[in-house]
């Protein structure tokens, strides 16, 4: 299943590949409570969310970024992507019909995370 959410105007892609980090995704959303033990390359790491505690990915893709828990059962993740004008936040998981409950805890992740990005740009942390 996936949801999608879109904001407009668009956050340039300089923006999301130095705002959506590991680092930065506690402050990018308010589900996600803490981030540690961040590789060399700040690419993996563990967060506790509001799922639980999994290993999870940042990598750049073409016009954005993609997260993903990797250690997930339902394999989530989320993509932030702009072009033509619109920044889209796209979540999916490996179910096609999931507990309401559980779908709706995804789509108020991705709202809180939407929120995130589009508040001013957060300083780096040192």
């Amino acid at each position: 299943m996936d949801w999608a959410h879109t904001i407009t105007p668009e956050i340039p892609v300089a923006t999301i590949l130095q705002q959506c980090t590991l680092e930065n995704l506690p402050q990018l959303s308010e589900d996600v409570y803490s981030v540690d033990h961040i590789s060399a390359d700040g690419s993996t790491a563990n967060a506790e969310c509001m799922w639980g505690v999994f290993e999870v990915e940042c990598r750049p893709v073409r016009n954005g970024v993609r997260y993903a828990l990797t250690s997930c059962p339902n394999a989530f993740q989320w993509t932030i992507t702009s072009r033509h004008g619109e920044t889209v936040v796209h979540g999916s998981i490996n179910q096609m019909s999931p507990d309401p409950e559980f779908a709706e805890s995804i789509e108020e992740f991705l709202r809180h995370f939407c929120s995130g990005l589009e508040q001013p740009p957060h300083p780096p942390t040192a």
